[in-house]
Parts: structure tokens; C-alpha cells; sequence
């Protein structure tokens, strides 16, 4: 089979689905959506006997993920390189640390420099990385004051 995989956007995170995956199956010469929790677990997820199309419209209606956040294993996301403050390149389910205070918009939270955040999930934007953990919940930061751990 073939596969290609996409992270869940965490605002679009549900029934502890973080990652996607469509897989073609030579047998049934259709495709399968899988949806998993944690890597290398088991899917929490299948729908199965589909086009690849129709799998990747199912995904972006009901999970967000965008045509271009799909990608094989061990291969680059389609969309630019992430890099922390000091260049170095971050990649999903990274831990990383924030530089400065920073407060939260539409809040009385300020997130402390030296705060560990576990979990990151890039985006479409390379400035911009979705935080699965931490002191508040669906937080996005930019890269700019983030370094990885």
C-alpha cells in the first residue's frame, strides 16, 4: 500500500485524532482514511473504500487539512522549512521553549519565558506553529519566540 499522512490542525482535533492517513489498498483498488492518536498506535479511525479525492475533501471538510499538508514518509512537508529563533528547524510533535513573556490576546494570561511546550503542530504558515499542550489550549505562536529543546 501507499500512504501519505497530514497532521490535524489542533483546533480541528477530535476524538483524540492528531494525525491522518490515506493509504490505497491493491486488493479493494480503493483508498483508506485512517485517523491515529499517537504514532504507531492503532487507528482510532478507518473509512475505507474511497477515492483518493474524495478521502482528502473528507478530510479537509471534517479536519482541516489542507492539500498541501499531505505528504509521504520521511518526506519534507510540501510547504517551507519551520525554523525556530536560532535557525534550527522544528518539526511536528517537537518540544520547544518560549524566549520572552508573551501575553495571550484576548486574555489576562501571560505565558513565561523558560514555559515548555510539548507537542508543536506546523502550519500552513512557516511563522506560525499550533501548540497541543501548555497553559492555554489551542494557542499558536510564532516562531520567532519559540527555540526548540
Amino acid at each position: 500500500m501507499s500512504k501519505i499522512t497530514a497532521p490535524v490542525p489542533v483546533n480541528h482535533q477530535k476524538d483524540g485524532i492528531t494525525t491522518l492517513s490515506i493509504e490505497f489498498d491493491p486488493d479493494t483498488d480503493g483508498y483508506y482514511l485512517n485517523g491515529y492518536g499517537e504514532e504507531g498506535s492503532s487507528p482510532l479511525l478507518e473509512l475505507w473504500n474511497m477515492s483518493e479525492e474524495d478521502a482528502k475533501t473528507l478530510a479537509a471538510s471534517d479536519w482541516g487539512v489542507s492539500e498541501g499538508n499531505w505528504k509521504k514518509p520521511g518526506e519534507e512537508s510540501a510547504s517551507q522549512k519551520v525554523l525556530d529563533c536560532n535557525g534550527t528547524p522544528l518539526a511536528d510533535g517537537d518540544s520547544v521553549t518560549v524566549i520572552k513573556d508573551l501575553p495571550v490576546k484576548g486574555s489576562s494570561t501571560v505565558i513565561k519565558r523558560g514555559t515548555l511546550i510539548k507537542r508543536i503542530a506546523l502550519t500552513d504558515d512557516p511563522t506560525h506553529v499550533d501548540c497541543y499542550g501548555g497553559p492555554v489550549k489551542g494557542l499558536v505562536l510564532k516562531t520567532e519566540f519559540i527555540k526548540k529543546v
